[in-house]
């Protein structure tokens, strides 16, 4: 009996033993017990940049549908957007905006069925990370509230940065300027004497060469304007004889910063005048006389459209009135010489006067290259001489049927209406560094 107990109590022994092995066993397998962490706090929502998000959202045009790469966009019939006008698609997420996708405008429809119009994109499908959905939105990628404002301007520029012109002094695009065309003049003298009394004519008509460059870099620019022809005049025995003019005005420009809007520009300019007539007459009924003389003035530009206008839509033609100039030069001493007769070997106290009002017309032909952007312009001038004559004078060879006195004194007025047309071109010398910018 009391081994039976014995084998009993080590049966049990052995029991607890193996359990034990067991769940010490299942222990050593288990894993580590992590510590709990706190569940982190989602953060504060920015209170500067979720009002921005909202706006942009808000101004945005909303996606309406997309196929086989065309998305279809709701348009405000007030708004407009050139061709080829980047967009930029995203997709609102809580407070988050994600950038989906990029595409160029393909052009503006109407749709049949509720009369609303769409703006057509085609994606850059190298950008797309999401195709667009209905929901999703589109606005110009230049500028995301460019809606809001109406924009109405190609964007087709967007990649390149917008230049700060805060610091810069020039803040008006330059541009190169060619044009040839007709003046109709008038030209008229008044003398104390009749030397040089019969030096006048009506409406002759000469070629007038224009050209203009302002510089895209510094607040500087050069006009050059020229004309010449011949004209009848006659002896003092009323015989005709051919006399010619050739005359030159060369000006050199500062502008100013425009004022009133950016539509009125001031410039500072500096003249340089050479006016040459020759006559074929020897006695001193008409008068071979050069004037030459430097001038300071102003010029004041007020511009209803850029200088640089193009039309917003690409189309094959476009005219624009683009703007008014006033020209005003005083030339506080000018420099007069008689060739052959003469009134005297100097011309101290002689000073001028060139006025010159001017419309200019910009013309876009799209279908010609290179040359697309036209100008045309029409002015009326003024330009006057108050000559003073000094020194001892010269006789013609032959006995003068009237004696020419020292210390004559002649004032000489020449009005004319021109008209130009020619090319107006972007500033040569950036399109120059644009092109190096493009190429790297």
């Amino acid at each position: 009996m009391g081994r039976v107990n014995i084998l009993k109590a080590g049966a049990t022994i052995r029991f607890w033993f193996s359990l034990f092995g067991v769940v010490a066993t299942l222990w050593q397998g288990l894993p580590e017990p992590v510590r709990a962490e706190p569940t982190p706090a989602a953060p504060p929502l920015n209170p500067f940049l979720t009002p921005k998000l909202e706006e942009i959202v808000k101004t945005a045009m909303r996606v309406i549908r997309e196929d086989e790469g065309v998305v279809s966009l709701s348009l405000p019939g007030a708004h407009s957007f050139a061709d080829k006008t980047a967009i930029l698609f995203f997709r609102k997420k809580g407070h988050r905006l994600d950038i989906i996708a990029t595409g160029k405008v393909l052009t503006e429809v109407k749709n049949p069925k509720t009369g609303a119009l769409e703006l057509q994109v085609e994606l850059d499908k190298d950008t797309v990370i999401k195709y667009p959905i209905d929901g999703d939105y589109g606005a110009p990628l230049s500028d995301p509230n460019a809606l809001a404002n109406g924009d109405k301007k190609s964007q087709d520029d967007f990649l390149l940065p917008e230049e700060d012109t805060s610091g810069r002094i020039n803040t008006r695009p330059g541009y190169a300027e060619l044009g040839l065309g007709i003046m109709l003049g008038d030209l008229n003298t008044t003398t104390s004497t009749v030397a040089n009394f019969s030096k006048r004519t009506s409406m002759y008509r000469f070629q007038n060469l224009h050209w203009a460059y302002f510089s895209d870099f510094f607040p500087i620019g050069v006009t050059s304007d020229g004309h010449g022809g011949n004209f009848p005049t006659s002896t003092y025995y009323s015989k005709l004889v051919r006399s010619e003019e050739k005359v030159s005005v060369m000006g050199f420009h500062y502008r100013f910063p425009p004022i009133l809007g950016e539509k009125l520009e001031l410039s500072a300019r500096v003249d340089s005048l050479s006016d040459s007539f020759i006559t074929d007459n020897s006695d001193e009924n008409v008068l071979s006389t050069t004037v030459q003389g430097l001038g300071f003035g102003v010029r004041a530009r007020y511009s209803f459209a850029p200088l640089l206008w193009k039309p917003e839509k690409k189309k094959k033609f476009g005219l624009m009135f683009q703007g008014a100039t006033l020209d005003a030069v005083y030339f506080p001493m000018l420099t007069a010489t008689d060739v052959g007769v003469s009134r005297g070997t100097g011309s101290s106290g002689s000073t001028g006067m060139n006025l010159r009002l001017s419309a200019t017309m910009l013309m876009w032909i799209d279908f010609i290259p290179i040359f697309k952007r036209w100008v045309f312009e029409g002015s009326y001038g003024l330009r006057t001489y108050d000559l003073k004559f000094s020194g001892p004078v010269t006789l013609e060879s032959v006995p003068a049927p009237v004696a020419i006195p020292e210390g004559t004194r002649a004032t000489e007025r020449e009005g004319d209406f021109r008209f130009f047309f020619g090319i107006r071109i972007e500033d040569p010398i950036r399109s120059l560094f644009s092109d190096g910018k493009k190429k790297k």
